[in-house]
């Protein structure tokens, strides 16, 4: 049989067959967008190899209506091409689908018109070959005069989808690997239809090859870079349907070859030979292909083996895991098994930071250092959506346009393929990141089912194990600093005691100097807020040289594994310095203030084993304090054998003396500098000790408030004296500098050794019951008491003492005074008390106050 008369038959026959059984497998898939959009695509190209196929057997209704509805499939394909590509690429364009597909149907109309093709026939000729005559078969066709403008209009509509592919792959939408098959495919298509115009080309099926040699490239491209689970389908089919064919060929071929073997005399036995040589082809060849298909299923069945394999196995030893890390580890190698992905990251939530960071990966080398907020698009879409996460989706769906540059950048140098959400309860704890397969293919739909399932399977598991995991640490994690705790700091010295063996083990036993005092004066809320920035400046110097704890309270302790004594102090003097300054430059209404004492004790230099290091950097770090804290301390055998730390009690006398003293000669400058309050502090300090007693106080308040009326206004040491004797008004300016003198008195008594207890006293005794006062605007009950008793006795002395700019008042007059202001500026129940104490005689008036009223 001639080439041409094979070709004419053959190409319409295997693209017909071709298409029919890619059309069959394609219905019976899972299927996705792209799926059925190149089911469309099928359709046509079916339509058009059909009619060509129905041309040269020249069936009803004739050769010209077979034509037509040829050239009806080859308008509608490139159309049907160019919505296909569109969606490929992630580049469609209503606006140009809406032109092109008014085009294509005005062009169809037109054919089934007749403007395309006037007239159609089949020539039939006979031809000698070999001896041996052969029928002919040639199309032939008069093109209408909107054969040329269809044509051009054909081939502009393949020049834009060779160019709508190329445009994206310059543009960095997609890649070449990816849409280089398509590209090629369509050439081929545009030089098939092309060939048309030309009848001595046309009369061939030159266009149907074209078209099946496209569909190869486009099902290539399918294949290769989507997400369709045709492989095993397609592979198996083409395997069995091969066997098939080789047999039916083997068969035949049988047949003929004994028959003509036989000839003619023999031909009363030929329907014999043909029956015994089917049932010989039964016997001999069925066992055959019965083994041909185990083999098949086995070698293309293996994937899935494994894939259900590594769920098995994963299901059974995530069941009794509740480490997070152990978990991790399981799920990545199921993945692994099952899906066979280059790389696998786990990323998971962390609440505190609001983001979720990478957790585990599947190697060593691939630690990527990313996180991903809780308001990044991708986290929202996931939990929005329970299905997987692609790589074009990522790229090109709308709701990845808000994402920055730098972190589609990330994404795209990890080379994630698909994200697949951890969710449980409607809570995404966690996402699966994977990179492409290990052979280059893409995800297929059955891939992406596994990992949703493995995914959900796995998130019930991963949050019980979060939330015990968040047990464990919160047993041993201070909750409001987040370091370990006591607890956790007495386990980790024993162990790293016998860890470092005879290696070096510092100690650092950090205390915050004066913070009941903060407390007292800021408030338990602030102190709390002091201590988690005094835990995070902590952590950021030591970092991973140690191990920070809250050993209790405002007490701190750091182990530092190899760490010399100077080394040790080295670090202690970063953190203490750091403190100072962090606390010092606070910008408030009045100057905060906070510094550490810190003991250093190093393993087995100072100590021989654990409870010795303890007690002995507790004793450097008391002795930082005694001598007059804000320092480091290192231990030395010097401090053992110091006796009682704390001094005798003979040693107690002569400071408690040497403290009196100090107030007393600060009372004395004051007084001296500002002559019209000559014993004003005395006086407040009788007072005030008379009226804090009769509140019931015990004797060591009575101390601290007659301490703190004596120092109440030694800051004003530091106002100019020309502003303390003004006789007239005071300027608002001035009266600012004047109201600094708190603030200048906390600074001169937080430096007395023992006497910071004064402090809260002294700085709210200008605060008002209102809370209109000064320096912070304290109202009511939240003014210190003893504060409340100097702000009525320090009023009563001022108002009964001649000033520069006022003369006194008479006792009973500054009594009413009080009285009337009692409930806005004063306590009500204090001012009362005290109106009460001075008239029944028990608060006792200086004579000479007396005198001045009278004259």
């Amino acid at each position: 049989m001639p080439f041409l008369e094979i070709f004419f038959w053959a190409v319409p026959i295997i693209s017909l067959t071709s298409y029919c059984i890619l059309m069959l497998f394609l219905s019976l898939s899972k299927k996705d967008k792209f799926i059925r959009l190149f089911m469309l695509v099928l359709a046509a190209l079916i339509l058009w190899t059909a009619a060509s196929l129905f041309m040269g057997l020249q069936l009803y209704p004739g050769v010209l209506f077979w034509d037509r509805v040829m050239v009806m499939g080859m308008i509608a394909v490139p159309f049907l091409l160019y919505y296909f590509i569109s969606v490929f690429t992630n580049s469609l364009n209503l606006f140009q689908m809406v032109f092109w597909g008014i085009l294509t149907v005005t062009a169809i109309i037109l054919n089934l018109l007749g403007y395309v093709v006037i007239d159609a026939s089949v020539i039939t000729t006979t031809v000698t070959y070999n001896g041996r005559q052969y029928t002919s078969i040639e199309y032939y066709y008069v093109l209408g005069k909107m054969a040329t403008p269809i044509y051009v209009f054909t081939s502009i509509l393949i020049t834009s989808m060779i160019l709508k592919a190329r445009k994206n792959v310059s543009e960095g939408k997609t890649t070449y690997g990816r849409v280089g098959p398509i590209i090629a495919g369509i050439s081929v298509l545009f030089i098939g239809v092309l060939l048309n115009i030309f009848s001595a080309v046309g009369k061939y099926p030159v266009d149907i090859l074209a078209c099946f040699i496209n569909a190869v490239l486009i099902m290539y491209a399918i294949y290769k870079h989507r997400m369709l689970e045709l492989r095993l389908m397609v592979t198996k089919g083409i395997v069995y349907s091969v066997f098939a064919i080789l047999l039916t060929c083997v068969y035949v071929y049988a047949v003929f070859f004994v028959e003509r073997k036989l000839g003619n005399s023999y031909q009363n036995i030929t329907p014999y030979f043909v029956t015994l040589s089917a049932l010989l082809v039964a016997v001999v060849f069925q066992p055959l292909y019965r083994f041909t298909c185990s083999l098949v299923d086995k070698m293309f069945y293996k994937a899935e083996y494994s894939k259900r394999q590594a769920l098995k196995n994963f299901s059974l030893s995530i069941s009794n895991k509740l480490d997070l890390q152990d978990m991790a580890s399981e799920l990545i190698e199921a993945v692994q098994l099952a899906i066979h992905a280059r790389e696998i990251l786990l990323m998971l939530k962390h609440e505190e930071k609001s983001h979720y960071y990478v957790f585990s990966t599947s190697s060593q080398i691939f630690k990527p250092d990313f996180v991903i907020s809780f308001d990044n698009p991708i986290a929202k879409w996931l939990i929005c959506n329970n299905t997987s996460l692609s790589r074009e989706e990522l790229y090109f769906h709308p709701s990845f346009k808000s994402m920055w540059d730098k972190e589609r950048k990330v994404i795209s140098d990890l080379d994630i393929e698909v994200i697949i959400p951890i969710k449980s309860r409607n809570d995404l704890i966690g996402m699966l990141m994977l990179t492409r397969k290990n052979n280059s293919t893409a995800y297929t739909l059955d891939d992406l089912d596994l990992l949703t399932y493995l995914g959900v399977s796995s998130a019930v598991a991963f949050d019980n194990a979060r939330l015990f995991s968040r047990a464990q640490s919160e047993a041993l994690t201070d909750s409001l600093t987040k370091l370990y705790n006591h607890r956790y700091f007495r386990k980790a010295l024993s162990e790293q005691v016998k860890k470092v063996g005879s290696a070096e083990l510092s100690l650092l036993l950090l205390d915050l100097d004066l913070f009941k005092l903060y407390n007292d004066l800021y408030g338990h809320l602030e102190g709390d807020k002091a201590l988690e920035m005094v835990a995070a400046i902590m952590m950021r110097i030591v970092g991973q040289k140690g191990t920070v704890c809250r050993y209790g309270g405002e007490e701190f302790a750091i182990l530092l594994p190899y760490y010399d004594s100077k080394r040790a102090f080295d670090m202690a003097e970063t953190i203490r310095i750091e403190i100072q300054r962090t606390f010092f430059n606070t910008t408030d209404v009045t100057q905060r203030f906070l510094t550490a004492s810190i003991g250093v004790c190093t393993y087995p230099h100072a100590a021989a084993n654990a409870e010795e290091l303890l007690k002995r950097v507790d004793l450097a770090m008391y002795t930082a304090k005694r001598n007059g804290k804000n320092q480091t301390v290192i231990y030395t055998p010097n401090y053992a054998s110091a006796g009682n730390l704390f001094g005798d009690d003979n040693d107690s006398a002569s400071n408690k003396h040497a403290f009196s003293a100090t107030i007393y000669a600060l009372t004395a400058a004051i007084d001296a500098k500002d002559h019209y309050t000559f014993g004003h502090s005395q006086r407040v300090a009788d007072y005030a000790t008379v009226l804090a007693g009769a509140l019931g106080l015990d004797k060591s308040h009575l101390e601290i408030v007659r301490e703190a009326a004596l120092l109440h206004d030694v800051g004003k040491i530091g106002i100019p004296e020309n502003i303390l004797t003004k006789r007239g008004r005071l300027t608002n300016e001035e009266y600012d500098i004047v109201k600094k003198h708190v603030e200048m008195s906390i600074t001169i008594i937080k430096h007395l050794p023992s006497m910071n207890h004064v402090i809260p006293a002294v700085i709210g005794h200008h605060e008002r019951w209102d809370g209109e006062g000064y320096p912070r605007g304290l109202r009511g009950e939240n003014i210190p008491l003893l504060a409340r008793c100097l702000a009525i006795t320090d009023a009563f002395d001022a108002m009964t003492s001649n000033r520069p700019y006022k003369a006194s008042l008479s006792v009973i007059s500054a009594l009413n005074e009080i009285d009337s202001n009692a409930g806005t500026q004063f306590d009500p129940a204090i001012a009362h008390l005290f109106i009460k104490l001075v008239r029944e005689g028990a608060i006792e008036i200086d004579q000479n106050l007396k005198m001045k009223n009278v004259l």
